[in-house]
């Protein structure tokens, strides 16, 4: 089957193909166009909901999707780019991370699979086939997403930035408080017991009195 861009099939010319052959081709590329729909709309309404789904995480989300899509796209003999480990700390991460995610390799033709004992995400489907050409509507629908994402990715970065920039000038702030709280109670502390020390070193009144000589009361005349 001769494929346009992103599983579209290219329209047969007038003495190619019998007309089962045509009837065919028709089928698969209305197919694949179905498979196009399911796939925007789950993209559009879960993936891309800014209110559940931070968009940094869109982004990434993306990302590896469009990694994953490309690779078996332009490599479609190379059987390394057709599988990847669901216990892959870069799909938990990104992929994973944003509400709908999972169901978007679903939606793209990608499989759950038991492989050697280890669960993979599995791209099985030959070059010919809807599944290939559903994959390459998703790889040029993330592309485009990706452009349209990136914009609030970077806002919401700059936003989360400044927040921890605001947050770091007010602990600090908090933070030199504490310590000029400490230096003026340390500070009266100190002249407290500067004073209690002056006033232990000075002597008592009733001590002052008891240091000095006693006066004799003058004699009494004899008498004869």
């Amino acid at each position: 089957m001769t494929e346009t861009r992103a599983g579209n099939t290219a329209a047969a010319g007038p003495n190619q193909g019998s007309p089962a052959e045509l009837a065919k081709q028709q089928i698969n590329h209305q197919m694949v166009q179905e498979g196009r729909r399911k796939f925007s709309n789950h993209l559009e309404d879960t993936v891309l909901d800014y209110l559940h789904n931070n968009p940094i995480n869109i982004e990434a989300c993306l990302a590896t999707c469009n990694k994953l899509f490309g690779n078996v796209v332009n490599n479609p003999d190379e059987e390394k780019y057709r599988k990847v480990k669901v216990s892959s700390n870069t799909l938990k991460n990104t992929v994973m991370m944003v509400k709908g995610g999972e169901d978007l390799l679903l939606h793209a033709g990608w499989v759950p699979r038991v492989v050697e004992m280890e669960r993979y995400w599995v791209f099985d489907a030959a070059p010919d086939s809807v599944r290939f050409g559903v994959l390459k509507e998703a790889l040029h629908l993330t592309e485009r997403a990706l452009h349209t994402v990136h914009e609030k990715a970077e806002k919401k970065r700059k936003e989360h930035e400044e927040k921890l920039h605001n947050d770091s000038a007010e602990k600090e702030r908090i933070r030199l408080a504490i310590e000029e709280d400490k230096a003026e109670r340390r500070q009266r502390a100190e002249l407290a017991a500067a004073a209690a020390m002056a006033t232990a070193a000075a002597p008592a009144p009733s001590a002052a009195k008891s240091s000095s000589p006693a006066r004799r009361s003058p004699a009494a005349p004899k008498r004869r």
